[in-house]
């Protein structure tokens, strides 16, 4: 009894750390997006699904650890900035979702490929710590300004108000403190108290919708393509690729980190990496049929580890399989879909501390010197500068520019990996 009883305590854990990772981006999305109420609800149910189906692939035939999946954060940039210049632009959110679409099936299709080559690990050159910090500082400011804006908005006027900002602030304020708790259990909930306390003090001064998105009930499987089939060109095609290799950096994160907490015999880092690929590659593939954002493993699935002391698979495996199940129940993904937006912005934006974090520490891991420290200012000035650029600038710009102009992100990241490597190469020859 007891033993079962564990075992469900280790479940239900598990669970919640999943739901908690998952909840907050398909509501910033589908607000990002203009979608309906019972489209983001939708949109709820599918990336649930994909984050329980692609944890499961990875524990069993990817990297093979407990570690829990949820949406990337470098392919919301990505979405939200498309969702903003599509719209200036006139086109409807459903057309811009099918060119996203399209995208993340190319990159899946990348990974799979590497995955199956078992060649993924000849890019590991590519993320050094410098461009790994340079991405990771360039993603947290990029991510700061739209977690900001979303977070004292009211999502029903567009407007900023003094109560939503308020209810806003104190739920950052309110996960900051809690993941400093001496209480292992307050921290490891974290996020999710603050998302629970900031619904209940929108539903108790009549700021949350009251209404069900839908009237929809039993069990609905999800829709496949629910915008369209997808679409791509030449701007997206090239972003793809951009991006399949930075999702690299972010399974050797994740790797690297739990395998620091994992006691036991454990792969070598290629052949996890090869099988993380792989496992990712058919992540991707699926979030393109489920229209949803990609999700990757998240590296602070170790913190998890650390603070519950559980490393077994069974419990992680059975977590995964109940979150797919709930997602196929349409009345508690509606429930669910009524997270204010704001709540999810503020929840998400005090997740981010542990971004900023990791990147000083990758940034300073070697000494700034001349050659570092130029890259750094290069890639942060040309970045950062690119994210203030107003639409209306590069509009009417081939659709590669406009990707490269509307996301700092993407830019910085690029600048970074080409001066890291040609600098360093005409070093060589010199020396």
């Amino acid at each position: 009894m007891h033993s079962r009883f564990g075992w469900g305590l280790s479940v239900s854990q598990w669970f919640i750390f999943l739901l908690a990772n998952a909840l907050a981006l398909p509501i910033i999305l589908g607000q990002a997006f203009g979608l309906e109420g019972s489209e983001i609800a939708g949109l709820m149910q599918r990336t649930l699904l994909l984050v329980g189906l692609s944890s499961l692939v990875q524990v069993t035939i990817g990297h093979r650890y407990p570690v829990a999946d949820g949406p990337a954060g470098s392919w919301a940039i990505v979405f939200i900035v498309m969702a903003y210049i599509g719209r200036a632009q006139g086109h409807e959110g459903g057309e811009i979702l099918r060119l996203l679409a399209g995208g993340v099936l190319v990159a899946g299709a990348i990974m799979l490929l590497l995955g199956l080559a078992k060649q993924t690990h000849r890019l590991l050159f590519l993320f050094t710590p410098l461009v790994t910090g340079c991405f990771m500082l360039l993603l947290v400011i990029q991510l700061s300004g739209v977690f900001v804006r979303g977070m004292v908005t009211d999502p029903q006027s567009g407007v900023m108000t003094m109560p939503v900002a308020s209810i806003g602030l104190l739920v950052f304020i309110g996960v900051l403190m809690c993941s400093f708790s001496l209480h292992a259990i307050v921290r490891t909930y974290a996020v999710l108290v603050g998302i629970v306390a900031g619904w209940g003090a929108f539903a108790l001064f009549g700021l949350s919708a009251t209404a069900i998105p839908s009237n929809a009930s039993g069990i609905q499987l999800p829709d496949l393509f629910a915008f369209g089939l997808p679409k791509l060109d030449v701007g997206m095609l090239i972003v793809a690729v951009l991006f399949s290799l930075l999702l690299v950096s972010n399974q050797v994160a994740a790797i690297t980190a739990i395998s620091s907490v994992v006691h036991g015999p454990q792969p070598t880092m290629k052949d996890a990496l090869n099988r993380s690929s792989l496992a990712s590659g058919i992540s991707h593939m699926m979030a393109g049929g489920l229209s949803t954002i990609a999700v990757v493993p998240l590296p602070v699935s170790a913190g998890f580890i650390q603070i519950t002391g559980d490393q077994r698979r069974g419990p992680f495996i059975l977590a995964c399989v109940l979150l797919a199940a709930i997602s196929l129940f349409p009345a508690a993904v509606d429930f669910l879909s009524l997270l204010p937006a704001p709540v999810a912005n503020a929840a998400l934006l005090a997740a981010f501390i542990k971004l900023v974090m990791l990147a000083f520490q990758l940034l300073t891991k070697y000494p700034l010197d001349h050659r570092a420290g130029t890259i750094l200012g290069v890639t942060v000035l040309l970045g950062v500068g690119c994210m203030f650029l107003p639409p209306e600038l590069y509009r009417h710009w081939p659709g590669l520019a406009q990707y490269l102009l509307g996301n700092g992100l993407l830019t910085g990241t690029l600048i970074a990996l080409v001066m890291e490597q040609l600098w360093r190469k005409s070093a060589e020859k010199v020396a």
